[in-house]
């Protein structure tokens, strides 16, 4: 196995693992601050992907309203005028011991480490849901999810059979969190709005079910109690159902099986419920908490190993102000991201270190066309100027510019006039998860033959 060629005087090595918002932004930042000064610091960011994935309006390229590259921005580009090196590969394992990354390609040396590498999708070991079930953490699940939608309607155009054509067109999304409301809001939307223009003559609106499953008493906890009675509200005005303290038993593709005891024929089930850290994380001989994320100091370093650093979704940081941990956000990850650039620049220049701490500034949610709550500290906002701030916030932290226009352009586009509906297939042959999502009518006649 190769091991990255060394020239001239002794790099000092910072190995950035993830390029999310926690890795992406301590990397920039890190460049930043430096500057000129410390021209020996190396720094490389270490991702399976060459690009810098905006979560935040994933949910509007699973419903047609953003193109997939104005959310997918090239790391290459980004850190074209900075310091970073980008190294793309699958990370195998990490070595703490030895102090090194070891990719498909080569062995990665370090002097300090950023561990960012985000989370993966909870099934709570439910093999079934993990095979069947879509989920919204990648661009390919955005893409899927659209595919899917579409081929729902050209299945149920010709269906005769008005029960399978319900079911075909029935969408349950389970998880009453940010990408569960945003998701179920947009998906009733596109629908109803889009795709019923272009299947009207033989689909009634009638037809069209989207159903948001919560196993707790209330949806959006982060936000609150009278913004998620509002979300509520808003969802159940545009045709979306609620259903709070009910989880789900089983999906077999075909039928929905609840606690309550009910049962929903639904062709789709999108999975927003739930998240673990990733393995690779869970795999480190260090201090973790019972969900495997890596309990930090205040400066977010390992409490366990110096030279070790952990922000975003796999460190357990504790707010001192609640004293309980750090939601798993891309705001919470971003800030950390200053403090970890920051600290690892002191360490290098000699300067004191930073603590992190910081009180959680509310959030936005959208929920289906022109129209958003907004939370921050003691000032709320609903309605359609919550829908602009909220994408004018979102936008204005995609970190290169043209993307901002392009967005920009793409979210005016969606107001003035009808979403794409075109079916775009990304996933290779094989690889579908929705080819595991068949109608009743589809499956019958498969036992039949």
């Amino acid at each position: 196995m190769a091991t990255e060629e060394k020239s001239g005087a002794e790099p000092y090595r910072v190995l950035v693992l993830g390029a999310g918002f926690g890795g992406l932004y301590t990397a920039v930042l890190l460049s930043r601050i430096l500057g000129k000064r410390a021209p020996h610091v190396w720094i490389t960011v270490v991702d399976r992907q060459n690009y810098f994935l905006f979560t935040p309006m994933l949910h509007s390229v699973a419903t047609g309203a953003l193109e997939p590259r104005y959310v997918a921005h090239s790391i290459r580009k980004i850190f074209r005028k900075t310091r970073v090196h980008a190294h793309v590969g699958q990370i195998e394992r990490i070595d703490l011991e030895n102090r090194q990354v070891i990719t498909a390609h080569r062995a990665l040396p370090y002097d300090e480490l950023v561990i960012s590498l985000g989370s993966e999708t909870n099934f709570f070991g439910n093999r079934d849901l993990e095979r069947r079930a879509f989920t919204l953490k990648s661009l390919d699940d955005a893409v899927r999810i659209n595919n899917h939608i579409i081929r729902q309607f050209e299945r149920a155009y010709w269906e005769e059979d008005p029960a399978v054509k319900r079911a075909l067109l029935t969408f349950v999304v389970v998880g009453g969190g940010p990408t569960g409301v945003e998701l179920a809001g947009e998906i009733y939307e596109y629908a109803v709005r889009e795709l019923l223009r272009d299947f009207g003559r033989r689909i009634e609106r009638s037809f069209i079910r989207v159903v948001l499953l919560e196993a707790t008493g209330r949806i959006l906890p982060s936000l609150s109690e009278l913004l998620s009675t509002e979300a509520i509200r808003r969802l159940a005005e545009i045709g979306i159902e609620v259903r709070l303290e009910t989880r789900l038993e089983s999906w077999d593709g075909e039928t929905v099986r609840l606690s309550t005891g009910e049962s929903l024929a639904a062709g789709t089930l999108i999975w927003a419920a739930g998240v673990k850290t990733n393995p690779l994380v869970r795999e480190l001989p260090l201090d973790r908490d019972p969900q495997g994320r890596i309990i930090v100091r205040s400066t977010l370093e390992s409490k366990s190993m110096d030279h070790v650093w952990v922000l975003g979704d796999n460190a357990h940081a504790v707010d001192p102000f609640e004293q309980k941990p750090y939601p798993p956000t891309a705001q919470t990850a971003v800030r950390q991201a200053r403090v970890v650039a920051h600290n690892i620049a002191a360490r290098i220049l000699k300067r004191p270190e930073r603590t992190f701490a910081h009180h959680h500034v509310g959030g936005f949610v959208s929920i289906g066309d022109n129209y958003a709550l907004l939370s921050a500290k003691q000032f709320t906002l609903t309605g359609i100027l919550g829908w602009f701030l909220w994408n004018l916030v979102y936008i204005h932290k995609l970190p290169i510019v043209r993307y901002r226009l392009f967005s920009t352009f793409g979210l005016l586009l969606k107001v003035l006039f009808e979403r794409a509906t075109t079916e775009i297939d990304l996933c290779p042959k094989g690889s579908r998860r929705d080819g595991e999502v068949d109608s009743v009518r589809e499956r019958e006649r498969r036992r039949a033959g």
